[in-house]
């Protein structure tokens, strides 16, 4: 998500894991039925939320325990296990040099967290790379290697969680092999989000329509077993036309509905974006567009 809102920026995400740390805290058990949630920057947005939301996210470990003792899903944030690509493009064809050592401190210092079940996040828009595209197999081969490494090492340090990767339709758009590997992917991984996030190009929407209609039942093929989560956009730029948003996040909802569970990104945080661009500021037509998620 971080990658797509920095491309956002240059052409008009996730924050970072936070510290580790030990506290007394609730277990939670994930709520039957379809999964609410929101990414979360602050404790204060959890009280100050007007989504109905029964699982959070949060690259802050303090934010993820007050997810916790408000007994929401905790989705928890291990994305050092891959470096960023760097200025010149290179993809992530191989984890971090320090990613097993962080694993070991995190599971060590955040038991609390590591529930049964517990849901993690070790990479981001999986082959996305907006510096230097490629639909190569020379590139993308390294990347599903890498991906692999990562997912036998939660595996062996934290058992317990559910481990998952978010996957951007920007990535496969034209690109068939790319779309070949997000397919390879889905078995390694008990979860996927995908982010079909419009920013702002009219030209863009049928693509992206497409992709949240047919992306659930691609991951579905792949992997029978894997969950499905819908990365609901909720932020708006000033110069976007408002009907044009509207209509396309009304459709947006309704493909959302054949994926497992739902997460709301920019209601009240919107990183590397202004504050003013977030959910919570929608028109009131537009915020009739999300009210069944909406507190009564």
């Amino acid at each position: 998500m971080k990658k797509l809102i920095g491309a956002l920026l240059v052409s008009v995400s996730l924050v970072a894991c936070g510290g580790g740390g030990s506290s007394s805290s609730i277990p939670v058990s994930p709520p039957s039925g379809k999964l609410v949630g929101e990414i979360f920057s602050t404790t204060s947005e959890i009280g100050t939320a007007e989504l109905q939301s029964s699982a959070g996210y949060s690259g802050n470990l303090p934010v993820s325990r007050a997810i916790q003792n408000a007994g929401k899903q905790n989705l928890l944030d291990l994305l050092f296990m891959f470096s960023p690509v760097d200025a010149q493009g290179r993809p992530r064809t191989s984890i971090a040099p320090e990613a097993e050592q962080k694993l070991i401190q995190y599971a060590n210092d955040n038991t609390d967290l590591l529930v049964p079940g517990v849901r993690v996040l070790v990479l981001d828009e999986l082959y996305w790379n907006p510096v230097a595209p490629s639909d190569s197999i020379d590139v993308l081969q390294p990347q599903l290697d890498a991906l692999k490494t990562a997912v036998a090492l939660v595996r062996r340090y934290i058992p317990k969680a559910s481990i998952g990767i978010t996957v951007t339709p920007y990535a496969a758009f034209g690109k068939p092999n790319t779309t070949d590997y997000i397919k390879k992917a889905m078995p390694l991984v008990d979860w996927v989000g995908t982010d079909p996030y419009w920013l702002g190009d009219p030209a863009n929407i049928p693509s992206l329509n497409d992709w949240s209609r047919t992306f659930n039942a691609l991951a579905k093929q792949a992997n029978p077993a894997v969950e499905t989560w819908f990365i609901a956009q909720a932020f708006k730029l000033a110069p976007w036309d408002l009907a044009t948003f509207n209509s396309f996040i009304a459709t947006q909802l309704g493909y959302a509905e054949q994926y497992d569970n739902i997460l709301f990104f920019g209601w009240q945080f919107v990183s590397e974006i202004d504050g003013s661009t977030a959910g919570m500021f929608f028109p009131p037509e537009t915020k009739l567009l999300y009210q069944k998620y909406l507190k009564k």
